[in-house]
């Protein structure tokens, strides 16, 4: 079983190689734990902060995968500052798949299964970068 350091870097660096592959990011960086974002990159000149979260398993009496969209469990702050993230990565480990989305207002997000398998992660992540831009 791996360990929950070795599963978020694993997600870490499957969204920065995906991040990588837009055209205009010309800069992706992981940025060392603590820190309130777990990837900076850079767009058209101006720096974005991507927060990464990563699912092993899926939900079995659903069949979705849930996100839980706040901060460690010991972290002081479990909620996330305003402004302090532009968009998350939500990777499942089965799949190995990534859904980017905007900062929501709530604690968690739940994708279906279906959903998770068959998203284009670059061309969501391009329609999340034009939202932002």
């Amino acid at each position: 079983m791996a360990s929950p350091k070795s599963v978020g870097d694993f997600g870490e660096y499957l969204a920065a190689a995906y991040l990588s592959l837009v055209d205009e990011i010309t800069t992706v960086l992981i940025v060392p734990h603590g820190a309130s974002a777990d990837i900076i990159f850079e767009y058209k000149l101006s720096l974005y902060r991507c927060q990464v979260k990563t699912a092993t398993k899926i939900e079995k009496t659903r069949q979705n995968w849930r996100f839980d969209l706040r901060r460690g469990l010991h972290a002081k702050s479990r909620t996330y500052k305003r402004n302090s993230v532009d968009l998350f990565a939500l990777v499942s480990l089965g799949h190995q798949n990534v859904v980017f989305v905007l900062p929501q207002t709530k604690n968690q997000l739940t994708i279906t299964d279906e959903h998770m398998k068959n998203n284009d992660a670059l061309k969501n992540l391009q329609n999340i970068i034009s939202e932002i831009n």
